[in-house]
């Protein structure tokens, strides 16, 4: 035990509580050591000494004093740090599975995406709510017109006539604009 360690125990009487912040004053290095021989980083570790005592600030009512608190404390590290390693190795796993990003888009594709974005709204702008909503959810989100139909309390009939409907309506959206942006 560190001789901080023992001069707390000979100062404090026997029915007086152990506290936190005794501990932590006592004991916040060696837990520094321990979480980083447990394969946590150096600049990792201050943020799990601190979930190491708020560990400690839960249980500290259940250390009973028959064995030492470093030992107690250790076991405390050991599972904090076991932790941090596998949350750690599950985000380094995601990041592994995510796709690079794609390339920057030039100028004239941003402007083009903007383009085809404005003619999207107009034409959802012209629809009824309700067929709006089914074909959002069934042609741009790609939902399946039983989901849209549970999705939105609706008949699956209805969602099928409507979405006909709303296609019919942007094929022939499409076909005009094509022939309106063509004419001289």
């Amino acid at each position: 035990m560190p001789a901080s360690g023992v001069l707390l125990d000979a100062l404090r009487s026997p029915a007086e509580p152990l506290t936190v912040a005794d501990v932590y004053r006592t004991h916040a290095d060696f837990v520094w050591r321990v979480v980083q021989r447990l394969g946590v980083p150096a600049a990792e570790a201050e943020d799990v000494v601190h979930e190491v005592f708020l560990v400690v600030q839960r249980r500290l009512g259940e250390f009973d004093g028959r064995g030492a608190i470093t030992s107690w404390l250790y076991a405390i590290g050991r599972g904090v740090a076991a932790n941090y390693r596998r949350g750690h190795a599950r985000a380094a796993r995601r990041i592994d599975r995510v796709d690079p990003p794609a390339p920057p888009r030039s100028p004239e594709e941003d402007a083009a995406h903007r383009e085809a974005a404005d003619v999207i709204e107009s034409f959802l702008g012209q629809l009824d709510p309700e067929t709006r909503e089914i074909f959002e959810l069934a042609d741009i989100e790609g939902l399946t017109c039983p989901e849209v139909a549970r999705a939105l309390g609706l008949d699956l009939n209805r969602v099928l006539a409507r979405l006909k409907t709303a296609r019919r309506r942007f094929n022939a959206f499409v076909a005009q604009r094509g022939a309106t942006t063509r004419t001289p």
